[in-house]
């Protein structure tokens, strides 16, 4: 009998794991929410995407600062000066190129746009301060509000150590001139702190619990056009497969994951001239990790249904597929110390074997690289970091098919 109910048992739980569900995701009328997704628990939050004007990201090492363009915030560098030349901005012959956040990588929103490549000091909205080894702010920036309103902004300084973001705005006549503090560690548990310049107040855009992908209009300058769409947060690998039967095919390599925020974006339906409706593109099958999350699950995900307008509805079918043989986006420790650093890094981790380690710049070119054979267990490299320029840098540990990532702050 022991076994019998073991077997049932075990029956029951391999079908709810492993069985294809739909789903039905309302974003409202015209598309007016944003939804957050999470494969385990589904719908987390739906907030009204209205709500903020601009984004800053919490991790402690970003820089990123979004624009709301999803609701036509519009973003414009102010050329004729600096943040110097607060009080005396003016908007004559105004007719520049608007600024968009990445459809690429979260970490380069729209107020990063004009960040010069190869420049480990330049962030777009500020530079690296030697000194103080804050980012300091430089540029200004006229918003205009999805109201119509306009306002002149600039980001003061993120403070990197502190985890802080400072950032001042006001009437382009210099009334209503606000300055405001933010602190990163206050919001940990979400990936950016979202603020209305309209209502002057910290908003509760995103839920508190690990989200995966947000349902959300935004604009793909790819087209260039508004679209509506799917977007991963930060830490989510995804894999697109064409030309497959989506009830089927389950054949993913993770080798070919990547971490594109649009990787599943638009381009699974489109609008038929002929019925006046959405046509889903019917052979695309999308394989989902979150590498950032608790759960490392990999999720198949296919689209089977977008009503347009009327509701906002995204309808797809969820499969979980589980974590068997995945180990390419590894469960190893990884620990860089002292984090800021002058001269020196410690880079403590348990891989073993041929273990190559590399440092990134902020424009994503291999300053440093080093190969060693490691033996099971902690092991710990000693890196100098002392000919480097200060900096944000990311670092690589590589060993097989296991990679792991951390960054680190050169004073």
């Amino acid at each position: 009998m022991k076994s019998i109910f073991t077997f049932l048992f075990l029956t029951i739980l391999t079908t709810s794991v492993f069985s294809q569900t739909p789903v039905d995701v309302p974003t409202g009328g015209n598309y007016a929410n944003d939804v957050y997704y999470n494969f385990s628990n589904d719908i987390l939050k739906t907030a009204a995407r209205s709500s903020w004007d601009v984004a800053f990201k919490t991790n402690q090492m970003s820089v990123s600062v979004l624009a709301n363009n999803g609701t036509g915030t519009m973003v414009y560098t102010w050329p004729k000066g600096t943040i110097a030349d607060w009080e005396t901005l003016d908007t004559t012959g105004m007719g520049w190129t608007p600024l968009y956040n990445s459809v690429a990588d979260w970490e380069y929103g729209a107020f990063n746009t004009n960040t010069v490549p190869g420049n480990a000091f330049d962030y777009g909205w500020g530079t690296y301060n030697m000194t103080s080894h804050n980012i300091t702010g430089d540029s200004i920036f006229i918003v205009k509000l999805a109201g119509g309103d306009f306002k002149k902004f600039a980001i003061i300084q993120k403070n990197a150590i502190q985890n802080s973001w400072s950032f001042r705005y006001a009437d382009l006549d210099n009334k209503n001139d606000t300055t405001i503090t933010l602190d990163g560690d206050d919001y940990k548990n979400k990936t950016f702190i979202h603020y209305s310049i309209a209502n002057n107040i910290v908003v509760e855009q995103e839920p508190s619990e690990r989200w995966q992908l947000l349902f959300t209009r935004y604009f793909d300058y790819n087209i260039p056009y508004y679209v509506t769409g799917v977007l991963a947060n930060s830490g989510v690998k995804i894999q697109q497969v064409g030309g497959v039967s989506q009830s089927d095919f389950e054949n993913y390599q993770t080798s070919m994951f990547n971490d594109t925020l649009s990787e599943i974006g638009s381009d699974w339906k489109s609008f038929s001239m002929t019925t006046f409706q959405y046509v889903v593109v019917p052979d695309v099958v999308y394989f989902v990790q979150d590498t950032a999350g608790t759960d490392k699950s990999i999720w198949k995900l296919y689209f089977t249904g977008f009503s347009g307008s009327a509701t906002g509805t995204y309808s797809f079918v969820k499969k979980n597929l589980g974590v068997t043989g995945i180990n390419n986006f590894s469960e190893r420790n990884l620990t860089v110390y002292p984090n800021p650093a002058s001269h020196e890094i410690n880079v403590i981790h348990d891989f073993s074997g041929d273990t190559e380690i590399t440092v990134y710049n902020i424009s994503g070119q291999p300053v440093f690289k080093t190969l060693n054979t490691e033996s099971a267990g902690l092991n710990k490299n000693t890196l100098n970091i002392s000919t480097l320029p200060a900096g944000i840098y990311s670092l690589h540990v590589r060993s097989g098919n296991d990679v792991k990532t951390v960054k680190f702050l050169k004073k």
